[in-house]
C-alpha cells in the first residue's frame, strides 16, 4: 500500500524527523505537518499544506480536507504539489502509484493502461457492459440568445460529440446549460441543436439540468422544482430529456462485468423535499449494491447561488462515490481537496479561466484493474490536457 512506502520514506529518508511546516512534503497524516492539514492533492498524493499567513506564489488559501478534518492551509493553484516542492525521494514516490489510490505523476498525460471496451450494450435505461467507457462534457450553451446555436458553437458541439463515437464510447453524461433563449422557440430550436449534435455520437446521452435551462423561473423569483413544467425552458429540457427521464431528475444503472455502476443526476436548481428523499434513498441503496457511484449536478464546490447548494453538496459526499461531476464554471479543474471531483465545463460556453482557452471533453474508462480512468481532451486539437485515475470507491 502506498501509505505504508510513504511511511517508510518519511522514517528512512527523512533521517527519522517528521515534516514541521514543509509545504508540499509528502506525508500520510496531520501530526506530520506541524499542525497543518496532510492533504490530497489532484495527482492523490497526499502533501503538507502550510499556514495561510504568507501563500508563496503559485498557491492561494483553501479549506482543504486533511487526514482529522478540514483546515485552511496554502494550496496549489494548479491543484498538484511543483515539483521543485518536493525531495527527490518524494517525487520518485510520487511516480510508483498504490492499491489504494493509484496517483498520476505530475505532467504525465498517458492514456489509460487498457484498449477500450465494446461501445455496445447502453440504452436511455442504461444496460450491460463488460467495462464502462462513457464521455463527459458540459455548458455548451451559446454566450447571448438567439434564434439558434451560432454556427461557431455548432462545429464546436458537433466535434466534441463527433471524436467521443469515435473513441468508442458507450454513451454520454453532460453537467448541464445547453440553452440561453429568451422565448420558448428560441429554447426548443437550441435544445434541438444540442440533439443534432448529440446524434454523431450515436449513442444515449443523459443530461443534467443546468441554471440556463430554468432560469426564467428564478427571475421570476421562484425554483424549477414547482414551475418545470411551466417554465418554457425547462419545458424544453424535459422535452429533449425523454426517454431517459420523465424529471430533471434520475438515476440508471449499468452492469459490469465486475460489479453495478449507478449514476445519479441531480437536478440542483429544482430541488425541494421530494428530491431530497430520492436522493437520499439512492445515495444509501447505491452505498449498499454499487461497485461504482457516479453523481452529476450543474453546480459545482462551493457556487452559493441557491442557499441550499451547500445541502446538497453535504448531503452527496456523506456516501461513497466513484466520481463527482459537475460543471457551470467554463473551465476544465479538479477540485481542491477532493480527488473524485471535477468540473468539466468545457462544451462551448465562453470562457472564464482566462489561462484555460480550449473547448473540449473527458472520457471515463473502467480498465482491468478495475480502476476509472479519466482522460481529458482538446477538441480543436485532439491533444490530452488531463489524466488521472481513481479506484472504484
Amino acid at each position: 500500500m502506498r501509505f505504508g512506502l510513504l511511511a517508510l520514506v518519511l522514517v528512512i529518508g527523512c533521517g527519522g524527523q517528521t515534516a514541521t511546516s514543509s509545504l508540499c512534503a509528502v506525508c500520510n497524516n496531520d501530526s506530520q505537518c506541524g499542525g497543518n492539514p496532510c492533504f490530497t492533492d489532484a495527482t492523490g498524493g497526499q502533501f503538507c499544506g502550510s499556514s495561510c499567513d504568507a501563500c508563496p506564489a503559485g498557491f492561494s488559501c483553501h479549506p482543504v480536507a486533511g487526514t482529522s478534518g478540514t483546515a485552511q492551509s496554502c494550496f496549489p493553484d494548479s491543484l498538484e504539489c511543483p515539483a521543485n516542492y518536493m525531495t527527490q525521494q518524494d517525487l520518485a514516490m510520487t511516480t510508483t502509484g498504490n492499491s489504494d489510490m493509484a496517483g498520476t505523476p505530475p505532467g504525465d498525460l498517458s492514456l489509460p493502461p487498457c484498449t477500450a471496451p465494446s461501445s455496445a450494450g447502453v440504452t436511455s435505461a442504461g444496460g450491460t457492459v463488460d467495462r464502462l467507457f462513457f464521455g463527459i462534457t458540459g455548458d455548451t450553451r451559446p454566450t447571448a440568445s438567439g434564434a439558434s446555436y451560432p454556427s461557431a458553437l455548432q462545429a464546436t458541439i458537433n466535434n466534441i460529440f463527433t471524436q467521443m463515437g469515435q473513441k468508442g464510447v458507450q454513451f454520454a453524461v453532460d453537467q448541464g446549460d445547453h440553452l440561453e433563449a429568451s422565448n420558448g422557440t428560441e429554447a426548443t430550436t437550441q435544445m434541438g441543436n444540442y440533439q443534432t449534435a448529440a446524434g454523431k455520437l450515436g449513442k444515449p446521452i443523459f443530461m443534467t439540468l443546468g441554471n440556463h435551462e430554468c432560469s426564467n423561473s428564478y427571475n421570476q423569483g421562484t425554483d424549477c422544482s414547482t414551475t418545470c413544467s411551466s417554465d418554457f425552458k425547462c419545458s424544453a429540457f424535459l422535452s429533449a430529456l425523454k426517454p431517459a427521464s420523465a424529471v430533471p431528475y434520475y438515476r440508471f444503472d449499468v452492469m459490469t462485468g465486475t460489479g453495478l455502476a449507478v449514476f445519479i443526476v441531480v437536478a440542483d436548481d429544482a430541488w425541494n423535499a421530494t428530491q431530497q428523499a430520492w436522493l437520499t434513498t439512492q445515495l444509501t441503496d447505491a452505498d449498499a449494491h454499487a461497485k461504482y457511484t457516479f453523481v452529476s449536478k450543474h453546480h459545482p464546490e462551493g457556487n452559493a447561488d441557491q442557499t441550499f447548494f451547500a445541502d446538497i453538496e453535504a448531503l452527496v459526499r456523506k456516501h461513497k462515490y466513484t466520481l463527482f461531476l459537475t460543471g457551470h464554471s467554463h473551465e476544465y479543474k479538479r477540485e481542491p481537496g477532493d480527488p473524485r471531483a471535477i468540473v468539466m465545463g468545457l462544451g462551448g460556453a465562453p470562457f472564464d479561466n482566462p489561462n484555460q482557452q480550449y473547448w473540449g471533453y473527458g472520457t471515463i474508462m473502467q480498465c482491468p484493474d478495475d480502476h476509472i480512468y479519466v482522460t481529458v481532451y482538446d477538441q480543436a486539437t485532439g491533444n490530452v490536457k488531463d489524466t488521472f485515475n481513481v479506484p472504484p470507491q
